[in-house]
């Protein structure tokens, strides 16, 4: 018999409970899932859905005869928790988290659990905007990367089930250690995060609102889907990762600040401003197919780009932008010259 308790039962550990149940369902008697969550109803649904079999109304009782425990709540939640369950802890127990930062969930480990050779650090890359036990799913981890950091007393025994989980839910195992994981996931998750609430707030912000609600479409929500995350997790974010995301809003701004003045620059700044966004779409088509991965060399540097480069890359529509560009501005010469003859002569 293997017991798993999942402390923290909304979208992420119900659809870990339900991937569990999915892993043992030729033997559903060997599992048992215990689940806890501070807000009752909340758990209750998760054993509605099948992602547990057993409600407690403590982390205590669920993690008493524990094989596995999954910390699967907000990551400010989980220091309560371990401190919780620190003495009520099996030994022999495997913990996790799923917490979207690292550093910090080491630190109370450290500080509560720091004899236990059984944690390994988790983070699944994956998620919805929709939130709680009814929006989990047994393919909400599938392809996706879910990272794992162990401690250095991290037993074999405890890395490789936490691994042989991870290949379950259908993701792929990468190892990090806990300060590398927070300032990559800074960049990629955190930064798009804030940059949607920092959006969605100005625009909402405006005077014009009404109208521009409106006439919102596709782009803008997409654009800002990120601002309806989860407020508990988009918060706990904030300030358990607060230096790194600093850093990365600090770098968003500067870019923001060098395509604001290519925008409103000179015409030979026009060429740069079409390079750019040229050179960034090809990018991101890239990325968007699959080419990821320390390979892939980067094309963001338009600086370095020679006119006949972007043609090879890019393709002739380029050099043919870049060709009208020039017909354009030498149209807009030509006509102001005659405005001046013309005025001139009057």
């Amino acid at each position: 018999m293997t017991n798993v308790a999942i402390l923290g039962t909304g979208l992420i550990g119900s659809s870990l409970g339900l991937n569990l149940r999915k892993i043992y369902e030729k033997r559903p008697k060997d599992l048992v899932i215990s689940g806890y969550d501070k807000y009752g109803d909340v758990v209750s649904r998760a054993k509605s859905v099948g992602a547990v079999d057993r409600v407690t109304s403590s982390p205590i009782d669920a993690v008493s005869d524990a094989d596995m425990v999954i910390l699967a709540a907000p990551v400010l939640a989980i220091e309560q928790l371990v401190r919780e369950i620190a003495d009520a802890l099996p030994a022999k127990a495997i913990i996790t988290d799923t917490a979207s930062t690292k550093t910090e969930i080491h630190r109370w480990i450290d500080e509560y659990l720091p004899e236990h050779n059984g944690f390994v650090g988790g983070h699944p890359m994956a998620g919805k905007t929709e939130t709680g036990p009814d929006a989990a799913g047994i393919d909400l981890f599938q392809g996706a990367r879910w990272v794992l950091t162990p401690r250095v007393n991290s037993s074999e025994a405890a890395v490789t089930t936490v691994q042989n989980l991870v290949k379950q839910c259908g993701a792929e195992v990468m190892v990090m250690d806990p300060e590398e994981h927070d300032s990559y996931v800074a960049a990629i998750s955190h930064l798009p995060l804030m940059a949607a609430t920092a959006l969605y707030s100005v625009v909402r912000a405006s005077q014009a609102w009404p109208e521009l609600s409106l006439l919102a479409a596709n782009g803008f929500k997409d654009t800002t889907r990120l601002a309806s995350s989860d407020r508990d997790m988009a918060y706990d974010i904030a300030v358990t990762n607060s230096s790194n995301i600093v850093h990365w809003i600090d770098r968003y701004i500067a870019g923001l600040v060098e395509l604001r003045g290519q925008i409103e620059g000179t015409e030979k700044s026009n060429e740069n401003l079409y390079r750019l966004i040229a050179a960034t779409q090809w990018e991101y088509d890239l990325f968007r197919n699959g080419k990821v991965g320390r390979e892939e060399k980067g094309l963001s540097d338009t600086k370095d780009l020679e006119p006949g480069m972007m043609d090879f890359i890019a393709g002739g529509w380029v050099k043919e932008k870049l060709g009208q560009m020039d017909k354009d501005a030498e149209k807009r010469r030509e006509q102001a010259d005659l405005e001046r003859l013309q005025r001139r002569d009057v």
